[in-house]
């Protein structure tokens, strides 16, 4: 079987975590890698013997043509360089977010529409093992009836890093509050209603959200976001016999009406690379070999628009 041929897009922290999944595939061959930073270009060709190295990705893309590219670019520049992607028609993994706002999502998705390639967003908390099996026990013990998630984000210690642009800070919510609103619809599926608040304490800026959403289904999802403490991310599943607290997302512990406590599984993928990307990457790599849509538990740019609209409704909610 010819192995299938991925560029990478970007050279940083993102694209050394697809690296580790993708040497480890036996049908793939990363052919080429692209950044504007000579020197992490360099030392990221050598550290993981990619033959081609490019500073500009629009000539990588038209030399190498490869069957499927890997965007791990900044958060900024995500938009722009996943739009060539989809211009040369090339399957890509999309690291999140899309855009920064539901237009540029849109944008990604219309583009898309016009060419035969797949696009799948990298939301990898969705192919957690645990977070996996936990959807599953509950869905089998009967229904779920609501999920509550906390999403702590310690803004005021991301800000004094100097790292992020402004216009990445301004929209933090779709840059990392994707991943846990993105939970939200996976868990809950498809939604029917939101309400949402928030606040800015001490600053000029929302930074306390709460939101209650209901769902297609009549489950009822929870929505915790404060942004002055630092904290971690978890998530509480509510069956109508159990429930699953996963704390933090990359453990979790079922617990009965009994009051008897077991682990949620969690598969060795998950702790030999980062959570997730195993999963993710290979859900990737096997569906474009096979040009399969890609569906749940990926997701696809139009999935992702939805979940960007969530991600809106509640950043720029009515303030107290």
């Amino acid at each position: 079987m010819d192995k299938l041929k991925i560029a990478v897009l970007g050279a940083g922290s993102m694209a050394r975590r697809h690296l580790d999944v993708l040497g480890a595939l036996a049908d793939v061959e990363v052919v080429a890698v692209s950044s504007r930073g000579a020197e992490k270009l360099e030392k990221l060709a050598e550290e993981y013997h990619i033959p081609e190295k490019f500073r500009n990705n629009d000539d990588m893309l038209k030399a190498m043509k490869p069957d499927a590219a890997v965007v791990a670019v900044s958060v900024a520049n995500v938009h722009d360089v996943t739009l060539k992607c989809i211009k040369h028609d090339i399957s890509t993994l999309i690291e999140k977010p899309p855009g920064l706002t539901v237009g540029e999502s849109e944008e990604l998705l219309k583009a898309s529409k016009n060419v035969e390639s797949q696009y799948m967003v990298g939301l990898n908390r969705r192919f957690y093992s645990v977070i996996q099996n936990a959807k599953k026990l509950v869905e089998e013990s009967g229904k779920l009836v609501s999920l509550v998630i906390h999403a702590p984000e310690d803004i005021g210690a991301i800000r004094a890093m100097n790292f992020h642009p402004k216009d990445v800070l301004d929209h933090w919510m779709a840059a990392n509050g994707m991943h846990c609103i993105d939970l939200l619809r996976f868990l809950g599926g498809d939604v029917a209603d939101v309400h949402a608040l928030s606040s800015a304490w001490g600053d000029s800026s929302r930074n306390s959200y709460g939101a209650l959403i209901r769902f297609q289904s009549g489950a009822i999802g929870h929505y915790v976001s404060n942004w002055t403490a630092p904290g971690r991310w978890y998530v509480i599943l509510y069956g109508l016999e159990m429930r699953v607290e996963l704390m933090p997302l990359e453990e979790g512990n079922v617990v009965r009406r009994d009051d008897s406590t077991t682990p949620v599984p969690k598969d060795d993928m998950d702790v030999k690379f980062k959570a997730g990307f195993y999963g993710q990457d290979k859900y990737f790599v096997d569906h474009v070999r096979t040009n399969t849509p890609i569906s749940l538990p990926a997701s696809n740019l139009e999935d992702a628009v939805k979940t960007m609209k969530l991600v809106e409704a509640i950043a720029n909610s009515r303030m107290n």
